[in-house]
């Protein structure tokens, strides 16, 4: 169809897409694209996340969604949902997997790469690339779910605060100290869409500000390479939560020495004994060792704790702790020894 100003396609965009504001519908007549790139228009209903980019995706902010595409190294954005899904044909379930009424750790979602359309609040538009996350079912579409979903991966966010903080103070002076951080994610609810397979209007879903070619999983099954950045993290939400709650699926990409998590997953373990869920399992037997599902959740997916799990919580033992620990920290444990 070749290339059309955005405003004119009277299929999609601008002014002819439902419920777009006239001030981003004469903005964005300076970008050009394939009428059939543009898909979506959405409005951001929910954004806790505090972060620098976040004033391009502030409550009440009006986005377009073009050049929607599956990025096949995004796969183990959905291998979590994957393993529930063959759990529940097959039959043989497992305790360690968050069943679909406890969490969100197994609920069916589609992962495509986007450009967002976003005001540049300079009276012209930028362009940014981000992860548009959408339900299979339509009940998890309702603005609660979404919500929820959003409103976790902010605490997820708020704990790497906390925990970057620590590491900072143990690192003193140095100013190449890495960071976890999390990928501003928000609610968005769907204005109008020309393509049903992806969304409709009245759904809400979720968009996240990343750009990345591949992603690795970090904290999932506890056979991942050990990193002690994100496993001494993973150990640190469980410890500063006093027991009550669980990262779970740390996944993201390595940025120079910092992590960037994408879509994590928080699970709230409930009143259990701290000293119960933080016990190393120094045995491979079973029975009483093991009653407590979120105890072994904890041992298999934090195989053993590094020097910086140490710095937090000293009476946990560490295990064989390997040094070439994969991300560059100033000292292996930042400060541990």
């Amino acid at each position: 169809m070749g290339n059309v100003p955005i405003t004119t396609c009277n299929k999609v965009l601008g002014c002819d897409f439902g419920g777009v504001s006239e001030v981003f519908c004469h903005a964005s007549r300076s970008i050009r694209y394939n009428e059939e790139d543009v898909q979506l228009a959405l409005r951001v209903v929910y954004a806790p996340m505090e972060d620098a980019s976040a004033e391009f995706l502030k409550m009440g902010q009006e986005v377009l969604i073009a050049g929607i595409k599956k990025v096949q190294g995004w796969d183990p954005l959905t291998w979590r949902q994957e393993r529930v899904a063959r759990q529940q044909v097959t039959g043989q379930t497992s305790q360690l997997w968050p069943s679909l009424s406890e969490s969100r750790f197994g609920r069916a979602h589609r992962a495509w790469s986007v450009e967002i359309l976003a005001s540049d609040g300079r009276g012209g538009v930028r362009n940014l690339p981000g992860l548009l996350q959408v339900a299979h079912a339509r009940k998890d579409r309702e603005l609660d779910k979404v919500k929820g979903a959003v409103q976790e991966i902010s605490t997820v966010a708020n704990y790497a605060r906390r925990f970057n903080h620590h590491v900072a103070e143990l690192a003193g002076e140095d100013p190449d100290v890495p960071a976890i951080r999390v990928a501003t994610t928000v609610a968005c609810f769907v204005l109008d869409g020309v393509n049903p397979e992806i969304a409709d209007a009245g759904d809400t879903l979720l968009l996240t500000l990343f750009d990345a070619k591949n992603l690795t999983k970090f904290v999932f099954e506890g056979a991942e390479d050990f990193l002690e950045l994100p496993q001494a993290f993973f150990h640190f939400v469980l410890w500063s939560s006093g027991g009550k709650e669980l990262v779970a699926d740390l996944q993201g990409i390595q940025q120079e020495r910092d992590l960037l998590l994408v879509d994590p997953v928080l699970l709230t373990t409930g009143d259990l004994d701290i000293s119960e869920l933080l016990s190393l399992a120094t045995s491979t037997g079973t029975g009483s060792d093991f009653q407590t599902c979120n105890r072994k959740r904890f041992n298999l997916w934090h195989p053993r704790c590094a020097q910086l799990c140490q710095s937090f919580d000293p009476q946990r033992r560490g295990g064989n702790t390997r040094r070439a620990c994969g991300v560059p920290l100033p000292n292996c444990g930042v400060g541990g020894g």
